[in-house]
C-alpha cells in the first residue's frame, strides 16, 4: 500500500470568473466560470490529470429579471501529463458541450477531441483534433471545427509586494471541417492583480473586438468588467 500511495500528487488548481457585459449588448448580460483541474498521480516527471469547466451565460436584463441564465458550456477532460521545467505538457482526450438551460425542446450541441497542450501559471498554448464520423454520429453534434488552436498570455507591471497591473489576452482560432472556414474570438482584458503564491485574484477592464466561433454563444464588440480568482 505504501508504494502505490507514494505515487499520489494532488497537485492542483482552480478558478472562478464573473464578466459583466455592458448594456450595449441586447442578448445577454454576464458569463460566469467556475473550474479546475487535478493532477492525481506522478511517476517521475509523467502522470495522470482530469479536469473540467462550467460556464453559464447570462440573458438580458429586463426589469427584475437579472442575471437568468440561458446557455451553460461544459468541459470535462482527462489524460497524461509531463512536467517540463516552468510548466506542464498535457495530452489529453475532451469533452465540451453545449446546452440550452430550461429547454427541453432544444438538443445539445457536443463534440470529442484531442488536444496536446502546454501550461504554465501566466501563459497557455493548445493545439486539438476534432473528431468527427459519419458512421458514430455520437463523436460530434453541432460544430464544424476540425482543428482549433487556443492561447493566453498574461504580463504584469508591479506596483507593491503583492499588487500588480496587469494585460492579459485569450485567441481562439478554429478551421472548419473542409479547412475553408476558418473561426476565432479575441479577447483582451486590463486591469489590477493581487498576487500571491498560491493563487490571485483581479478586476478587469475587457473587450472582445472579435468573437464569430460558430456557436450561439459569440459576443463580438463587447465590453466587460471582470472579476476573476485562481487558486493553486
Amino acid at each position: 500500500m505504501l508504494p502505490l500511495l507514494a505515487f499520489v500528487y494532488m497537485k492542483h488548481e482552480a478558478w472562478a470568473s464573473l464578466a459583466k457585459f455592458s448594456y450595449r449588448y441586447e442578448d445577454k448580460s454576464a458569463v460566469a466560470n467556475i473550474g479546475g483541474y487535478v493532477r492525481a498521480f506522478r511517476w517521475g516527471r509523467y502522470g495522470v490529470a482530469f479536469g473540467g469547466d462550467f460556464v453559464v451565460w447570462f440573458g438580458y436584463d429586463v426589469g427584475p429579471i437579472q442575471m437568468d441564465p440561458i446557455y451553460a458550456d461544459y468541459y470535462v477532460w482527462f489524460g497524461g501529463f509531463r512536467e517540463m521545467g516552468k510548466g506542464v505538457a498535457y495530452l489529453l482526450v475532451e469533452h465540451p458541450c453545449f446546452h440550452y438551460i430550461d429547454r427541453l425542446d432544444t438538443l445539445p450541441l457536443y463534440w470529442n477531441a484531442l488536444r496536446v497542450a502546454y501550461r504554465e501559471r501566466d501563459l497557455e498554448i493548445s493545439v486539438a483534433q476534432y473528431i468527427h464520423s459519419d458512421r458514430y454520429q455520437f463523436l460530434a453534434r453541432g460544430t464544424d471545427w476540425s482543428t482549433d488552436l487556443k492561447m493566453f498570455r498574461r504580463v504584469r507591471k508591479p506596483l507593491g509586494e503583492s499588487i500588480h497591473l496587469f494585460a492579459d489576452m485569450r485567441v481562439f482560432v478554429a478551421a472548419g471541417r473542409d479547412y475553408r472556414k476558418i473561426y476565432g474570438s479575441l479577447d483582451i482584458r486590463v486591469g489590477i492583480e493581487f498576487w500571491s503564491e498560491s493563487g490571485d485574484l483581479t478586476l478587469a477592464l475587457g473587450y472582445r473586438p472579435y468573437d464569430r466561433t460558430g456557436i450561439i454563444r459569440d459576443v463580438e464588440g463587447v465590453p466587460f468588467l471582470s472579476l476573476s480568482a485562481r487558486g493553486f
